[in-house]
């Protein structure tokens, strides 16, 4: 359990640090794009392959439910991270806001389900990421189409 802590605490300090690197080379705003659009591609197969990996029981066990996860985790991030083909003015503004307003009301919503209504079971890290990615881009796209449905 600490060993957990400890390695995202150092993770999370050298991407920051990288980002800073970055955006000090760019003098532009810090931007969770660190990837070319291409990368989007790869992140996409690898949700389907995660998608078409759930129609399979090859085993029995969670490992393979928490590899499916990985996976469809790992593409969803890829995504997350690689730039928008079509630019909206401030997207980068609203990418940070719809991440973290996800992440907080997500938060608050599990936390609501116990309190009202009683519900024992917590939810596994691997699927709150899940779940979490998807409502941000849910939340992203849905934004991003009425900014430029409107210009």
């Amino acid at each position: 359990m600490y060993y957990a802590i400890i390695i995202t605490v150092l993770s999370v300090i050298l991407i920051v640090t990288i980002l800073i690197a970055v955006q000090r080379r760019k003098e532009s705003v810090l931007s969770m794009e660190l990837f070319s659009f291409k990368f989007k591609y790869v992140g996409g197969v690898l949700v389907i392959i995660s998608i078409l990996l759930s129609f399979f029981e090859l085993m029995v066990d969670e490992l393979y439910t928490d590899i499916r996860i990985i996976i469809a985790n790992l593409g969803l991030i890829i995504i997350a991270l690689s730039k928008d083909k079509l630019k909206v003015k401030d997207s980068n503004f609203i990418k940070m806001a719809c991440f973290s307003l996800s992440t907080f009301i997500s938060y608050l919503v599990n936390h609501l389900m116990v309190i009202f209504f009683g519900v024992d079971e917590t939810i596994e890290l691997s699927r709150f990421i899940l779940d979490l990615l998807v409502m941000y881009f849910i939340s992203y796209h849905f934004f991003k189409y009425k900014l430029t449905k409107g210009v």
